[in-house]
């Protein structure tokens, strides 16, 4: 399985969830940087948003000719190697504890937004599986 094309999304994931996190926990210290992290929570929501309607829709394209569930957009093939297995599970999970832990830390409701920046590394998620996945095909 040829990873290469799809190592931005690895590199974009992790990248991402380091920038959450790092506006996160200074916007926890100076509640002026709050916006920061709304705008920065906001726009990896839209980022995420996109990339999954985009790997949908090429799910959608592929599912003509190979059985693709949604499902399979979610659960990495088995030859996925582990690194890139633990850094798009791991993104997206430490977005969305993350996010909690900011919001029960504060009483800022401007830290609800963090849940919605989940969205980018589920995006990117979905993207390498449509990528990279190998589906059975199907009988005409």
């Amino acid at each position: 399985m040829d990873h290469a094309k799809s190592n931005y999304l690895v590199k974009l994931s992790g990248i991402g969830t380091t920038l959450f996190l790092i506006t996160g926990v200074i916007a926890t210290m100076q509640s002026a940087f709050e916006i920061i992290y709304v705008i920065v929570s906001l726009t990896m929501f839209s980022i995420g948003v996109l990339l999954g309607m985009r790997a949908f829709a090429q799910s959608v394209s592929k599912s003509r000719y190979e059985i693709i569930t949604t499902i399979d957009l979610i659960k990495l093939p088995k030859a996925t190697p582990q690194k890139i297995k633990v850094v798009l599970y791991g993104s997206l999970a430490i977005e969305v504890i993350g996010s909690i832990v900011l919001a029960s830390m504060q009483s800022s409701s401007n830290f609800a937004f963090g849940i919605l920046a989940s969205l980018f590394a589920l995006g990117s998620l979905n993207m390498w599986a449509i990528i990279n996945g190998r589906f059975k095909k199907r009988s005409n």
